[in-house]
């Protein structure tokens, strides 16, 4: 068979397993910071002090005055849920594209989450349909910079103002990305961060609530401790001699909950994060590389960035479009096929996503944690049910249908090489140089 042949069809692929990276990169650096963990014999504790120089070491990269390490990237949007104050019944209006973590950062706060669609050019938040979605019940704003794509904060931001609206960013997938030259985590009130293992910033799992709000870093630190009666001033206490011990009164002002991370996830992280600048530049070259190739096809939309925003391309989620490309298939049929055709090729293309918040049973049900709670402290489950709809987020939808991701999270885009991506710019032009085969392909599998 000659290389020129599909691999789907029995031609040789363009790239083999082998040559992808893997995430997260350990080095001797994430194996010394572990050790030392080991070595000092103190493995857990908010105020421990892995935790303490991590929070001093990623709040001046997100240009904040604070920041608090959780046990994971939901639960530090659910601490800054609960710091800003939202309350059964209370509703935080969220895009309608994202992962499934900032629709349950609000529900399991007690919040009620409302949904708008997305541009379809960045999936972010438009901020053109937040004043429809706004009610007597709203209280926050979450945009999601989704992929690593800051949303379009003053925009948001201005209409919170307007309404009296707190703005919490789901920073998630963005670590170091920014906003009109100011770092992500820095630009609402309160934000949450992922140190999961496919992120970015990876620690297996974690997470960073941020703030500058002196007021909501005091209530984050007591949602993440019990609700108990913690002041910060309290943590300049900690003896590392005595870590388990403490003079503290264990008294719960408020419902809260165990969201600390630990010593070894902190000491990870920080070795990962002094290598996360570099990382990023060179991911973003890289990003710019491919995107420059994918260009020059027909049909072929590479991932969109705003001339105001640096993305750090978490996600490297390409569009297509089958009416330009001169190929007679429905938007669906089309992603199927081109999936199947490139990773036959060796490269790693997935979906990601292929559900809208609202369409999750998690939502549309309106089942809650039982008895409808919380959708049942908030509007009509018929009016909950009607936006909810499908229908509303047409934008979404379209994102979906027509767009695949290139790389995975065990193999992204930032563990690559120049010489790998270039590879999956050849082997995108080889599939998309046959794309009348793509026809043959999903008649095969439909």
């Amino acid at each position: 068979m000659s290389a020129k042949e599909l691999a789907i069809f029995g031609g040789t692929a363009v790239l083999t397993t082998e040559d992808h990276r893997t995430w997260p990169q350990v080095g001797d650096e994430e194996r010394a910071a572990v050790m030392r963990v080991l070595d000092r014999g103190v493995l857990s504790g908010g105020d421990a002090p892995e935790a303490r120089a991590f929070e001093r070491e990623f709040a001046a990269h997100a240009g904040t005055k604070h920041a608090l390490l959780t046990h994971s990237g939901t639960s530090a949007l659910q601490v800054a849920v609960a710091a800003v104050g939202v309350e059964a019944g209370d509703e935080v209006i969220v895009p309608s594209y994202s992962f499934v973590a900032t629709a349950l950062a609000v529900m399991s706060q007690g919040g009620i989450p409302r949904f708008v669609d997305v541009k379809e050019d960045t999936g972010n938040m438009d901020p053109a349909l937040l004043e429809a979605a706004i009610g007597e019940r709203t209280r926050a704003i979450m945009p999601v910079h989704v992929h690593g794509c800051p949303a379009d904060m003053a925009a948001i931001r201005a209409i919170a103002d307007a309404r009296g609206l707190v703005v919490i960013e789901d920073a998630a997938q963005a670590h170091l990305a920014t906003y009109q030259g100011e770092p992500v985590g820095s630009l609402g009130a309160a934000a949450g961060f992922s140190l999961q293992s496919s992120k970015n910033l990876s620690a297996g799992e974690g997470g960073v609530f941020t703030t500058n709000d002196d007021d909501l870093m005091e209530r984050a630190n007591q949602v993440r401790n019990f609700g108990q009666d913690i002041p910060l001033a309290s943590r300049d206490g900690y003896d590392p001699t005595r870590p388990l011990d403490g003079s503290r009164a264990h008294v719960s002002l408020f419902p809260g909950h165990m969201f600390r991370g630990n010593e070894m996830m902190a000491a990870f992280a920080r070795a990962q994060l002094a290598k996360l600048p570099e990382r990023t530049a060179a991911s973003q070259a890289n990003a710019r590389r491919l995107s420059e190739a994918l260009a020059e096809l027909p049909g072929i939309t590479p991932p969109h960035v705003p001339e105001d925003r640096q993305s750090v391309f978490h996600k490297y989620r390409v569009r297509f479009d089958a009416q330009a490309a001169g190929i007679d298939l429905p938007a669906r049929a089309l992603r199927g096929a081109l999936k199947d055709a490139l990773n036959a090729e060796g490269v790693n293309a997935v979906l990601w996503q292929d559900h809208s918040l609202p369409e999750h049973p998690l939502v549309s049900k309106l089942e809650g944690y039982g008895h409808g709670w919380p959708f049942s402290a908030g509007a009509s489950p018929d009016a909950l049910r009607a936006s909810y709809a499908s229908a509303n987020f047409p934008r979404t939808r379209a994102l979906l249908d027509s767009s695949i991701v290139l790389f995975s999270q065990t193999r992204p885009l930032i563990a690559q090489t120049a010489e790998v991506v270039d590879r999956y710019a050849e082997a995108f032009r080889k599939v998309w140089a046959q794309r009348d085969r793509l026809v043959e392909i999903a008649h095969a599998t439909s």
